[in-house]
């Protein structure tokens, strides 16, 4: 009797080992899995494939190219956990990242030859195969468009003292949000790539290839991998543009607050056109790891950094800053962590609490800005997939009780802090009042029980010089206070009716945030800020508490001169807002928030003079008569100053302090004097 003969499975079943029944193209267990482009038989199946010896060039082939194989390597063999990372397989252009429950996938997942992949295995998850990856996404337009880049920057000569400058500022206490970790490793790697011994025999061409291979590399992260290790695989030899874009910065960061009293960069002058140089050079190393497609979680974090900075140095309304923020947004879901951050138990702890950070600032910046310029927010938290309760809760009101209060627990706070404003948001529209006020009990039950919850250390209690803390520390205690009456702020405000109603509570709140914003900007040498700057506490925060004082004292009338209201103390505060503005003491004349502070305070000191000289009583009789007037008059007859028909909470913008100084009493001669 003939044996049969011995037939070859596929690649995936022989992988598997799971019986496969042999059909050629595609064996039926293949086509089950929707796995038709990966099914493919050897040629010599029972044979064992000899290794060719030395294989065929690398894209770089010298010591640094080996290091990087060598060192990926030995993270891939350190666990038998499967690898796993944002970008384990780099994806031809173009790169779908995450892809939800309604994409093409879906439906063409459910088609029997590989999900719509056609038979080469050029399909929708083509993957180039290891060692290819380089050539595949690199190609020599890209490479002479970084060497130019590389060029200019070996041309700057001041690299040397941007690094010292870096440090300086680190040593004070204060780095960037998310990247503090790896922030000064990467630094000392830009030092050595633009000054290093090794740059005079190496061309702008080969500086340019070798960052570009390595920002091709997927960051290769297991259950074992340490924060060393992942910062090992964009630091030193290993540098990518990501690296060099955070390097830029830093020193844009660091120029903006740190005094240094030694050349080039003793001037103020000096400072600000470096602020602007490094923001350049960060803006143009970003878009290099952009442009590859290669999405990642360190391009994630710069991408915010890059947002951040942008808000600090064109300002807080302009358009780059909101649009960067929209990258961030789209970067977050490209990735999927508006569905799950942790990836499974292969992603390190470390990793983990990172992207959690990362979806956190980024969650909270949407809410905020979008708030302060009144436009929609991109990230909707019906479209996120996070918790609220339960103990391993990031929104949770749980909080460990050895929680140190670093940066971590200051971005949780601020993501908490935003999902209430974006439920607030959410009321803001309701029709119904009492729903509206139902509504607004739950979330200001929740608001308490967040701050209740909040430990002890985390609570600024007292005024602030009380405070034993470093200034570090005292910055993140008054941001976290600022946050939590900010919610209070915001639900107050779209309980009212319309904008121009009395509320005490309101006002009790809004003197406490501007209260709170005065202190800091007294004691702003004892403040060393690292997320947010004092300049947006200003602009968010104690602009919008000066405008409802403001409303509050041109409203007041006979019936609420019996609520109690430290006037004396109001002018005081907001006085000194007007002179801290004036006198540049707070932004100088060339900053970009200068025109929005300046607009503010112009209508701010307006009302003072004329409140303190006397003449508002006249005013305020005169404008009674023509109140009573108008009751009885057609709307078009009795039309008095009156700009806001409802109340919302996104008023206090420019255009806000452009329409109030247009009330009357700032604008008649008659009171005027």
């Amino acid at each position: 009797m003939t044996s049969q003969p011995r037939l070859p499975a596929c690649d995936p079943c022989r992988a598997s080992k799971l019986a496969c029944d042999h059909v050629r193209p595609v064996c039926g267990r293949c086509r089950a899995k929707a796995q038709g482009s990966s099914c493919e038989y050897r040629q010599r199946p029972f044979k064992k494939t000899r290794r060719a010896i030395g294989g065929g060039p690398s894209p770089l082939n010298n010591k640094n190219d080996q290091t990087v194989h060598r060192r990926r390597s030995e993270t891939v063999s350190s666990s038998s956990t499967p690898v796993s990372g944002p970008l384990q397989k780099p994806n031809r252009y173009p790169n779908p990242g995450y892809l939800g429950s309604s994409s093409y996938t879906t439906l063409f997942g459910q088609l029997p030859l590989g999900g719509g992949n056609s038979a080469d295995g050029d399909g929708f998850n083509a993957t180039p195969k290891n060692g290819t990856i380089s050539e595949a996404m690199v190609n020599e337009a890209q490479v002479s468009h970084g060497a130019e880049l590389i060029e200019q920057l070996h041309r700057f000569p001041h690299i040397p003292a941007c690094v010292r400058l870096v440090k300086g500022w680190l040593a004070t206490g204060a780095n960037l949000a998310l990247t503090e970790s790896f922030t000064e490793q990467c630094a000392e790697s830009a030092e050595l790539i633009l000054t290093g011994a090794q740059l005079g025999s190496r061309t702008a061409i080969e500086v340019s290839r070798d960052l570009f291979t390595h920002s091709c590399q997927p960051l290769i992260v297991n259950s074992s991998t340490t924060i060393e290790d992942f910062t090992a695989q964009f630091t030193n030899d290993n540098s990518r543009w990501e690296s060099l874009c955070l390097f830029f910065m830093s020193v844009s960061r660091a120029a903006l607050t740190f005094r240094s009293h030694n050349p080039p960069f003793d001037s103020e002058k000096q400072r600000r056109n470096l602020r602007r140089l490094s923001m350049y050079y960060a803006d143009r190393c970003l878009d290099m790891s952009l442009m590859l497609d290669c999405l990642n979680d360190l391009q994630l974090m710069l991408q915010y950094e890059n947002f951040i900075l942008h808000t600090l140095i064109d300002g807080d309304q302009s358009f780059e800053a909101w649009r960067r923020l929209g990258d961030v947004a789209s970067s977050l879901f490209a990735l999927g962590y508006h569905q799950d951050t942790h990836g499974g138990s292969s992603i390190p702890d470390f990793l983990k609490a990172l992207r959690s950070s990362t979806f956190a600032v980024s969650y909270s910046a949407d809410k905020n800005v979008s708030i302060f310029l009144g436009r929609p927010p991109r990230i909707n938290q019906k479209f996120c997939q996070f918790s609220r309760t339960g103990p391993d809760s990031y929104f949770s009101h749980e909080w460990p009780p050895d929680a140190q209060f670093d940066s971590k627990a200051e971005s949780r706070w601020a993501a908490i802090c935003a999902v209430l404003k974006e439920d607030i948001l959410d009321i803001s529209g309701e029709k119904n009042q009492e729903d509206k006020i139902r509504r607004a009990s739950i979330i200001k039950a929740a608001a308490d029980l967040q701050w209740e919850s909040l430990p002890a250390h985390f609570k600024l209690e007292g005024p602030m010089k009380s405070q034993d803390c470093s200034p570090v520390e005292l910055d993140k205690l008054l941001g976290t206070k600022l946050n939590y009456l900010h919610v209070l702020f915001l639900l107050r405000q779209a309980l009212r009716r319309r904008t121009s109603d009395w509320d005490p509570e309101l006002n009790s709140v809004a003197g406490q945030m501007l209260s709170l914003v005065v202190e800091a900007l007294m004691l702003r040498e004892g403040l060393v800020n690292s997320g947010t700057s004092l300049v947006w506490k200003v602009v968010y925060y104690g602009l919008a508490a000066a405008g409802v004082i403001c409303l509050a004292l041109l409203q007041q009338g006979p019936a609420t001169d019996c609520v109690e209201m430290d006037t004396s103390k109001v002018f005081r505060e907001l006085a000194v807002l007007v002179s801290e503005v004036e006198l540049g003491t707070l932004v100088y004349k060339e900053d970009a928030n200068y025109a929005l502070l300046a607009g503010a305070t112009s209508t701010i000191k307006n009302l003072i003079d004329r409140l303190s000289s006397g003449r508002f009583d006249q005013f305020r009789a005169t404008q009674s008569n023509v109140e009573a007037a108008a009751e009885n008059a057609s709307p078009v007859e009795g039309e008095t100053w009156n700009p806001w028909g409802s109340a919302s909470v996104q008023d206090f913008e420019s255009n806000f302090w452009l329409t109030l100084a247009e009330h009357p009493f700032l604008m008649s001669e008659e009171f005027g004097g």
